[in-house]
């Protein structure tokens, strides 16, 4: 274990220093090609009313024209430090292509879609619809869809356990369910990128409680990748905190989610993994049931969806979003790593 840890930390060391010297260069060059914020007042997708109280609890009037797409040294530097530093097993190949075409699919989303329509109204309306939201569902599933196959057929991954209590083989139809909890995996993600440094901060502690996970189980093979991203985090995190240089969005956000639910099902640690990741999920969970409520009850539940929206409409301030987020995250990461060791 000691060289394991001695050749991670060397390996993060790296992702941090490429990380520092990426960052400014992103930076400009998102300023220089237009990647930045534009919210802009329209019609709410289901039912009556405006985005009004979005645009003031983001306080656009200071916020707009920031980088919105910083999550692209995520997208990009953990799958090229990992081909540089990490032995590519036939398991490792198939997670880079799930993180890359995770990360590109939120490319196109962003660069594509949300900052090349922030002009069209009618457009940024129909974003915000349960249809829109649902089509958003079903790329992330084919994404998914095309990694379990790859794993299925690679010979890798034949079953499941659950804990040590019982474990199932790997047929087409887990690959199929897979997919689809995979999916929600990268869209509860995409979802906590909301508030400056909030997703980032709690994927450092997911991320950590994964290393602590696994080191102490004695599986290695993902350490490497694990300090990798750590290493991105940090600096990701440096600049992401109030006020943030740049938002991450789906290039950062959506490979993360991907990333933390395929390692936690090579590891056999999936139930660890929904209290590691359950403030993701209760994220995730609260937009939906807005989406559903207002689409078919014509009525919301929260003031804002997601969840963190909603307190800072009742008047709690960022940093305390943040924060208690964080502290929420650590303490279902303990319970998770205890889990996961009995």
């Amino acid at each position: 274990m000691l060289e394991i840890l001695k050749s991670g930390f060397h390996d993060m060391f790296i992702s941090a220093f490429a990380a520092m010297v990426f960052t400014p260069i992103m930076i400009s060059l998102l300023y220089k090609f237009n990647q930045v914020s534009g919210i802009k007042k329209t019609e709410l997708g289901e039912g009556k009313g405006t985005n009004a109280l979005f645009l003031q609890i983001m306080n656009t009037q200071k916020t707009n024209g920031t980088p919105n797409m910083g999550g692209i040294m995520i997208w990009i530097l953990v799958p090229l430090l990992t081909y540089f530093l990490v032995e590519l097993t036939p398991t490792i190949k198939i997670f880079l292509i799930g993180f890359a075409l995770s990360g590109f699919w939120g490319f196109i989303d962003v660069a594509v879609i949300t900052n090349g329509f922030k002009n069209n109204a009618k457009f940024r309306a129909y974003q915000e619809t349960f249809w829109w939201r649902f089509g958003k569902l079903i790329v992330a599933v084919l994404i998914n869809f095309l990694v379990m196959v790859l794993l299925y057929r690679s010979g890798e991954f034949n079953s499941l356990s659950f804990l040590q209590l019982f474990s199932i083989g790997i047929t087409p139809t887990v690959v199929v369910a897979l997919s689809v909890l995979g999916q929600f995996a990268i869209y509860s993600a995409e979802l906590t990128d909301g508030l400056d440094g909030l997703m980032i901060g709690i994927f450092a502690i997911i991320d950590i409680a994964f290393l602590i996970l696994l080191l102490t189980q004695g599986q290695y093979a993902f350490i490497p990748i694990l300090m990798i991203i750590l290493g991105v985090l940090i600096i990701n995190l440096y600049f992401n905190i109030p006020p943030a240089r740049f938002w991450n969005g789906g290039p950062g956000a959506m490979p993360l989610g991907f990333a933390f639910f395929f390692i936690a099902l090579i590891t056999n640690n999936l139930i660890p993994y929904f209290l590691i990741t359950g403030i993701t999920w209760v994220i995730m969970l609260s937009s939906m049931i807005q989406l559903i409520s207002m689409k078919f009850l014509k009525k919301k539940v929260f003031k804002i969806a997601p969840l963190h929206h909603h307190f800072q409409a009742v008047g709690w301030p960022q940093y305390k979003i943040v924060m208690r987020f964080w502290l929420f995250t650590a303490f279902a990461c303990a319970v998770g790593i205890y889990l996961g060791l009995l």
